[in-house]
């Protein structure tokens, strides 16, 4: 038999044998289906049934539809995270994942009958017996049409060190998962149950859905469109900015691109007050993570985004939303005082996301289509983000920039100082992580100018594009400051919408501009020439003053 015959399902996953994570760089766009992962999932759906398996007789199930991806890890390619899949070719979500989930969330809802319902060890005349509950755990399967509706090639992109620490190597990865997928569960008693002993059954569950379901729940994926997980905040948003997209060229607004910010923020503001070590320790308490040879780390909070998808439109290279909702969610606390602190910490975060940066693909820069001065400057660069309705009211109103200064000092540094030695027992240290981007007063300027027009033009975004110089104008253009291909640069800047306090109500009365960079340290020769320039013309020619 030819060895290359085999389909990759069924090979090592080695070099010169199957790479099905691997993305190669040679194949995106129309030529992406030569990549190993489309022809994995090629070889997959040729043989695989579109009808999901009939459950056995008197298995009760029923229906809900998953709002965005979900995936469940088989655990069989160390490569490569994809589902598990039934004999017959059928994604589905296992029945003991289904039982582990299900007790998780009977604890809380009706803890007197997780021994009847899902056993566990009892003793008998003294001896350790198990005892077995009256519950089967049947799984589910996805009864749309799975395998025409979605792209079941995904990514995942670790990018902690790239974004945060040092302009460290990254790589994205191939991974598999189910594209809003509505799955059917089962579950079967061995003794008759009432019709109201079964809603109950079913409430559990549905306790359960509501954390999420299967692999990557924090970073929203396993949620589904109702979900019932206690929320610590929800946000009303809108925006637009760049639209992710797939290696075959497929535009796609991912809902983890919220998760993605709110992290690394955490570690930077962290990274500011104490020691590196220490700062990815309370994020992944915080956020989840990996712990090396202890495995994954369960975080107390996740993301999950909801919107109506006609409130969405996806372009090519262009994403416009004009209302959705992001819920931060509460996976693992249950201690009341905790939960009402870190309430007031993700707020802080979130204000600090929407004042200095955005959410998604090209966060560093404001929308160019809505704030650049060129109006014919083609390519799409940034994005721009705002509270909607009541959550309006966590725009921070400024009056002048001294008001700016102490907002950095008081809502922003003491708070994460505070929350390092008050709220998780650790110590700080003045010296703050060595990383590119930590917040701290050593390592970090921010600039602001106001403009009191409510369709205002930024400024610093001719700094960026264009080439000459002039009596108000720097080009750095190319240079370190502003990155390029592979290079993170070490400007952010924000069109963060002016709001002023009148007779206790907030009005909106423009924009301020902010820039926030990142000198470099250890800069020699034309880049440090080019940054010390740039930094002279900020504070004796510019229309910016340094808030921190």
């Amino acid at each position: 038999m030819n060895a290359d015959r085999v389909p990759l399902a069924f090979r090592a996953q080695i070099e010169g044998r199957s790479q099905v994570q691997r993305i190669n760089p040679d194949l995106k766009g129309d030529d992406a289906a030569h990549n190993q992962a489309y022809i994995w999932v090629k070889e997959w759906l040729r043989g695989a049934l579109q009808d999901a398996p009939e459950f056995p007789e008197g298995v009760k199930t029923k229906e809900y539809q998953i709002s965005w991806r979900f995936v469940t890890n088989s655990g069989q390619d160390d490569s490569i995270i994809r589902p598990v899949i039934s004999g017959t070719g059928c994604p589905f979500y296992p029945g003991s994942s289904m039982k582990g989930a299900f007790r998780r969330a009977c604890k809380q809802v009706f803890p007197q009958r997780i021994l009847q319902y899902c056993g566990g060890e009892v003793v008998v005349d003294g001896t350790r017996q198990t005892q077995p509950g009256i519950l089967r755990f049947h799984g589910a399967y996805p009864v749309n049409h799975w395998k025409d509706k979605s792209d079941l090639v995904d990514l995942v992109h670790p990018q902690q060190n790239w974004q945060v620490e040092e302009q460290a190597a990254h790589s994205a990865f191939f991974m598999m998962s189910l594209f809003q997928p509505t799955l059917r569960f089962g579950i079967s008693s061995n003794q008759p149950l009432s019709e109201a002993e079964w809603a109950d059954i079913w409430q559990v569950w549905e306790t359960a859905l509501g954390y999420g379901i299967g692999s990557r729940v924090s970073a929203g994926y396993g949620h589904v469109m109702d979900s019932t997980v206690p929320r610590l905040l929800s946000i009303r948003l809108r925006g637009e900015g760049l639209i992710s997209r797939r290696v075959n060229g497929d535009g796609e607004f991912r809902p983890n691109l919220f998760k993605a910010a709110l992290r690394g923020h955490t570690l930077r503001l962290l990274g500011g007050v104490t020691t590196a070590e220490i700062a990815q320790t309370i994020t992944k308490r915080l956020w989840g993570g990996f712990a090396g040879r202890d495995g994954s780390v369960m975080g107390e909070l996740g993301v999950a985004f909801r919107c109506d998808r006609r409130q969405l439109d996806e372009g090519p290279q262009w994403f416009k939303l004009q209302e959705g909702q992001l819920d931060v969610l509460l996976l693992n606390v249950r201690d009341e005082e905790r939960r009402q602190r870190l309430r007031t910490f993700v707020i802080r975060l979130i204000k600090f996301s929407m004042m200095l940066g955005g959410f998604g693909k090209s966060w560093r820069r404001a929308s160019h289509r809505r704030f650049f001065s060129d109006e014919d400057y083609r390519r799409d660069i940034g994005c721009h983000w705002e509270f909607l309705g009541r959550e309006r009211g966590l725009y921070q109103p400024f009056r002048n920039l001294d008001d700016i200064r102490r907002y950095f000092m008081r809502g922003v540094y003491q708070p994460m100082q505070d929350w390092v030695t008050q709220d998780e027992g650790q110590r700080l240290d003045i010296r703050g992580a060595n990383w590119r981007e930590a917040w701290h007063p050593d390592r970090v300027q921010v600039w602001a100018r106001f403009d009191d027009d409510r369709e205002a033009i930024s400024t610093a975004l001719d700094w960026f594009h264009q080439e000459q110089d002039s009596l108000s104008h720097r080009s750095i253009k190319h240079t370190h400051l502003t990155g390029k291909l592979n290079q993170i640069g070490r400007i952010w800047q924000r069109m963060y919408p002016w709001y002023v306090k009148r007779d206790g109500r907030l009005i909106q009365r423009g924009f301020i501009e902010f820039v926030t960079i990142f000198p470099d340290l250890q800069a020699t020769g034309n880049d440090l020439a080019i940054q010390q320039e740039f930094l002279r013309f900020l504070d004796d020619i510019s229309e910016f003053d340094r808030v921190w």
